[in-house]
């Protein structure tokens, strides 16, 4: 299994675990498109930023904090692994109509950026989704 993806000491899955804290509340405007997004830094420098379109569910306000704690437990040495298990996390619990997950890590002089988007079948709003502009910055440095 790659990080992320074996079992805690309780014996349930590191997904599962980092999915239980990824609270949802209802989306109070299902009917329109708009984007979210929210950023945190881990305590090894990795940046993560998720911009997403939501569908029935967002993200309660304490979900973002409690990913973050979860992520910083786990070792992370590829950042493709950590993007790809945030984005099947957030599919799996929010299932978004679009989501996109960057992290940017500094590794001495050397600046590595992973994104990695979804989206649901059938949906498009190419005009909402020229309005994201560029991620926010990586780490310092």
């Amino acid at each position: 299994m790659g990080s992320g993806q074996g079992v805690t000491g309780t014996g349930q899955s590191a997904a599962a675990a980092r999915r239980a804290g990824l609270g949802t509340v209802a989306n109070p405007a299902p009917r329109h498109d708009y984007l979210v997004r929210w950023a945190g830094t881990l305590t090894c420098g990795t940046r993560l930023v998720v911009d997403y379109v939501p569908d029935r569910l967002v993200l309660a306000p304490t979900a973002v904090a409690a990913l973050l704690a979860v992520l910083d437990a786990g070792p992370w040495p590829a950042l493709e692994s950590l993007v790809v298990a945030v984005l099947d996390d957030l599919n799996n619990e929010l299932v978004p109509r679009w989501v996109q997950v960057t992290a940017h890590r500094r590794q001495g002089t050397i600046r590595h950026h992973v994104t990695a988007e979804d989206r649901q079948p059938d949906w498009d709003n190419p005009g909402l989704l020229a309005r994201l502009g560029p991620a926010l910055p990586g780490p310092p440095g």
